[in-house]
C-alpha cells in the first residue's frame, strides 16, 4: 500500500518539471518566445531582447553593435535554447502523463472508481495541467515559456490538491473495508489464507505499478541529466556571449553554478 503512495508521490513531483541540478540551472523570470529564426524576451508584453535569424542582438528593440564573430555565436545560443526549450516541454509533458497515469491506476486499485469519477481529485488534476498550460504553449514551431507564471504551478498544488489528496484517502477506506469484507467471505481457503491472499494481491499491485512507473521515472531522469549537459554548454556559450555584450548580463537565462563548474 505504502509503496502505491510513494509511487504516485514520485509521479507527481517530476511532474511539477523543477530544472534544478545539482549542476545546471534554468531560472526564468520572464517569457521566452523562440522559434528556429528567432529568440525574444519580454516582461508584461514588452520585448526586453531578441537574437533574429541573422545572429543581430537587440536590446529593448534597439540593433546592438556585434561582430560576425559574435552573430555566430548568437546564432548558436539561439538555436541551442530553441532545442533545450523543446526538449524541456517534451519532459514536462511526459512526466504530466506519467503523474495522472500513476494516480489513475491507485485510484482504480482502491477505490474500484478511476480517476476520472473522483471530481475533487480529478478538478485538482486539471488545474495542474492547466497550470502548465500557461506556462507552456506551442502553436507550429512557436514556442512560448512564461516564467512570469511559473507561480501558478505552486498555486495548482496548494491546499485544493491537499484537500482532494485527503478526500480520496477518506473515500477510499470504504473501498478498502468492502474488499476486505469481499475477501472475507468469498475465496478460497480459511480466513487467514483469504486475508494472506488479499494482502498479496495489493502488495504485488503496489510492485508493478512501481516498478512500471520508477522504469519511465528513469528513463526521464535519463535524459534530464542529458538536458542538463546542454544547459552546462549553453551556460558556458551566454558567459562569453556576456564578456563581449554585458548588456546582455542582467538578462541571462542561466546560473552559472560555480562549484559545478570547477569539476
Amino acid at each position: 500500500m505504502s509503496s502505491m503512495l510513494l509511487t504516485t508521490i514520485l509521479a507527481l513531483n517530476i511532474s511539477s518539471g523543477n530544472l534544478q541540478h545539482q549542476q545546471c540551472n534554468f531560472q526564468l523570470q520572464h517569457d521566452l518566445s523562440m522559434t528556429p529564426q528567432q529568440l525574444t524576451l519580454s516582461s508584461g508584453g514588452t520585448e526586453l531582447w531578441r537574437i533574429d535569424q541573422h545572429g543581430q542582438f537587440w536590446l529593448q528593440q534597439q540593433a546592438q553593435p556585434t561582430t560576425p564573430a559574435q552573430r555566430a555565436q548568437l546564432m548558436q545560443y539561439r538555436e541551442g535554447v530553441y532545442q533545450q526549450g523543446q526538449s524541456t516541454v517534451r519532459i514536462v509533458v511526459e512526466a504530466m502523463d506519467l503523474a495522472y497515469s500513476a494516480v489513475d491506476q491507485v485510484l482504480t486499485e482502491l477505490t474500484g472508481r478511476p480517476l476520472a469519477q473522483h471530481k475533487a481529485m480529478q478538478s485538482a488534476m486539471q488545474k495542474v495541467d492547466d497550470a502548465r498550460s500557461r506556462i507552456i504553449s506551442e502553436q507550429g514551431d512557436i514556442l512560448v515559456i512564461r516564467g512570469s507564471q511559473f507561480d501558478a504551478l505552486d498555486e495548482a498544488f496548494g491546499p485544493e490538491f491537499e484537500a482532494a489528496i485527503e478526500e480520496v484517502v477518506k473515500s477510499s477506506m470504504g473501498s478498502i473495508f468492502w474488499q476486505l469484507g469481499k475477501a472475507f467471505f468469498s475465496g478460497e481457503g480459511n480466513f487467514e489464507q483469504r486475508m494472506e491472499a488479499f494482502g498479496e494481491r495489493m502488495e504485488k499491485f503496489g510492485e508493478e505499478l512501481e516498478a512500471s512507473m520508477n522504469l519511465q521515472a528513469a528513463a526521464l531522469e535519463q535524459r534530464g541529466d542529458a538536458l542538463c549537459e546542454q544547459i552546462q554548454q549553453l551556460t558556458l556559450l551566454e558567459q562569453s556571449l556576456i564578456s563581449e555584450l554585458p548588456q546582455l548580463a542582467p538578462y541571462a537565462l542561466f546560473q552559472q553554478d560555480a562549484q559545478a563548474m570547477r569539476h
